[in-house]
């Protein structure tokens, strides 16, 4: 009897054994692949320096006459946005590439963008920024000139910059956008149409 006792104990260890190996192996798999975004303190260091750039931006937009928000006249916008520009310039003359994408942000930055369009997984995403829309392509009327303070043409189209790509990326306020000239990510004005700063390389 302690013999067969024994054997049963044996065997059910083994058996726990082999089901919690089976549990761990099966859960391992379970784990999705969390996609690599900027860490959170270097998000909000980004996006503390952004704001400050909001708050110029805003400074600017009350020194201009305004325009109405449901107007659709391109030159009427065109003026206003040429209006800001010169305000905003004037509020940071000396404003230099890399005062957002700081150098010891760019590297996190770029990593996020990389992970999201690198291989089979990010190919789709890839091809979305480097597709029709742009502005590097032959397609693009204009040629993009990246100066800080300068204006974007405006017949230059603006490259889409995929979901997935977005999610990676610090969540910017309204006023500014992310935007891709060739593989330099940019931070655009939208109510000026200017260059806030330049990520070169950043894939």
């Amino acid at each position: 009897m302690r013999i067969h006792t024994s054997i049963k104990w044996a065997l059910g260890a083994a058996l726990s054994i082999a089901v919690l190996s089976l549990v761990v192996t099966a859960g391992s798999q379970a784990v999705p692949k969390v996609p690599q975004a900027v860490p959170k303190d270097e998000a909000k260091e980004f996006q503390s320096m952004v704001r400050k750039y909001i708050d110029i931006q805003k400074k600017a937009l009350r020194q201009v006459p305004s325009i109405p928000k449901e107007t659709t006249d391109a030159a009427l916008i065109s003026k206003h946005q040429q209006q800001v520009a010169d305000a905003i310039r004037a509020l940071r003359p000396n404003a230099m590439p890399g005062e957002i994408f700081t150098p010891w942000l760019r590297t996190t930055i770029s990593a996020a963008v990389k992970q999201q369009v690198k291989g089979k997984a990010g190919a789709d995403a890839k091809a979305t920024i480097e597709g029709e829309g742009n502005p590097r392509s032959a397609e693009s009327p204009s040629a993009i000139k990246l100066t800080i303070n300068g204006a974007y043409p405006d017949k230059a189209p603006l490259s889409t910059v995929p979901p997935s790509l977005l999610m990676a990326l610090p969540v910017l306020p309204d006023g500014v956008e992310y935007r891709f000239v060739g593989h330099t990510l940019i931070l655009r004005d939208t109510k000026a149409n200017i260059v806030v700063d330049t990520l070169p390389n950043a894939f």
